[in-house]
């Protein structure tokens, strides 16, 4: 009988729940915390290399025609030789003309990584067999339009090779906005002289 308070004790003991267990993931000093990305959010832009900012400007700029009402010149940067924004305020499209020495992977690669950038597959080469000829100044390249399966973005841009260098003239935003300007872009790159 005299254990009898001890063995209370014990059984009280025996009663406390079991502490848990927690695991918690502690960022490293200084590391940033990024959220992953999702199919909907942009592509950061290729980084370009020193020596393709150097090859660009040896290119010279191009002569281009008055930008038609709605479109507002931008700061074009390192690698732009042109820039603007297209459309209203709320709903702009962005305008960039480009040049890279050589063919930049070749023509298909181009189309596919702009569809790419749009969340669409790839398409085979046959596919772009019937793409529709651009004039840019006297030269010929030639035009794609590319609408995002949902409908929501899209991208028209003229690809053309000029004295071993490619020009783009990449047109991408929101799909109504793309399609209202796509007369209008056509018509400035065709009034497009370039060096």
């Amino acid at each position: 009988m005299r254990h009898l308070p001890l063995l209370a004790v014990l059984l009280l003991a025996g009663c406390e729940p079991e502490p848990s267990v927690g695991s918690y993931r502690v960022p490293r000093e200084g590391a940033v915390a990024v959220a992953p990305a999702t199919r909907a959010e942009a592509r950061p832009a290729m980084p370009a290399s020193p020596e393709m900012v150097a090859a660009a400007a040896k290119e010279g700029s191009p002569s281009f025609p008055a930008a038609p009402a709605g479109w507002t010149a931008k700061d074009p940067g390192a690698m732009r030789k042109g820039s603007w924004s297209v459309g209203p305020a709320d709903a702009a499209a962005d305008l960039a003309v480009t040049v890279f020495p050589g063919d930049v992977g070749g023509r298909v690669a181009n189309f596919n990584r702009w569809r790419q950038q749009l969340g669409l597959p790839a398409a085979t080469a046959e596919a772009f067999d019937a793409i529709q000829i651009a004039k840019v100044g006297p030269l010929q390249g030639e035009v794609v339009h590319f609408t995002s399966a949902d409908g929501a973005k899209a991208t028209r841009a003229v690809l053309v090779a000029h004295k071993g260098s490619t020009w783009f003239f990449k047109l991408t935003g929101p799909a109504a906005t793309v399609r209202s300007a796509s007369d209008a872009f056509d018509a400035f790159v065709a009034a497009t002289q370039l060096p």
